[in-house]
């Protein structure tokens, strides 16, 4: 048994190894080309930056420092068990707390006509915001996922939760 634990441990080392250098091959290397005149200094690569709506999960790149006016009905995700009544005229949110990846529906659904971009991120209460507006009657389910929120580099649990939101719209 000693023998066998040895082996096994001798052809992990070897793997090992043979994936290291695999991977060192890969690595950058110069692409050989010359620059006559100038400085031979090389230009700073940029580097790309990610929105204050999207650093936070939120889809759409928009941030509002506060809301315009109160909705009528506000959406959370503790809703999902409840058929959530509106009447028509009502303004309807959906708020999504940030430290999520967020997506929704970009259109309008059903009764629910979306009011501006779907998604945004309102800063002062640390959500992402799609606004609605009831028109006519009718039920109407709204269709949200999410995902973890990962930094780049850092291992991310790979999973997606579904929220989905029943509304009802009566006169």
């Amino acid at each position: 048994m000693y023998h066998i634990q040895r082996k096994s441990l001798v052809m992990f080392c070897f793997a090992a190894t043979m994936l290291l250098l695999l991977l060192a091959a890969c690595g950058s290397a110069g692409t050989g080309t010359t620059k006559t005149g100038g400085t031979g200094a090389a230009s700073p690569t940029p580097i790309p930056t990610q929105t204050y709506s999207a650093a936070n999960g939120c889809p759409n790149n928009t941030v509002m420092t506060s809301e315009s006016n109160k909705p009528n009905v506000t959406i959370k995700p503790t809703d999902i068990k409840d058929t959530v009544v509106v009447h028509n005229g009502d303004i309807v949110e959906v708020r999504l707390p940030f430290g999520h990846q967020w997506s929704g529906p970009q259109i309008s659904q059903g009764a629910l006509q979306l009011q501006g971009p779907g998604g945004f991120a309102l800063k002062s209460d640390q959500v992402c915001v799609w606004r609605y507006v009831a028109k006519g009657t009718g039920t109407t389910t709204l269709d949200f996922s999410s995902r973890a929120l990962c930094k780049p580099g850092q291992f991310c649990p790979m999973y997606v939760m579904k929220l989905p939101f029943k509304i009802e719209v009566q006169k």
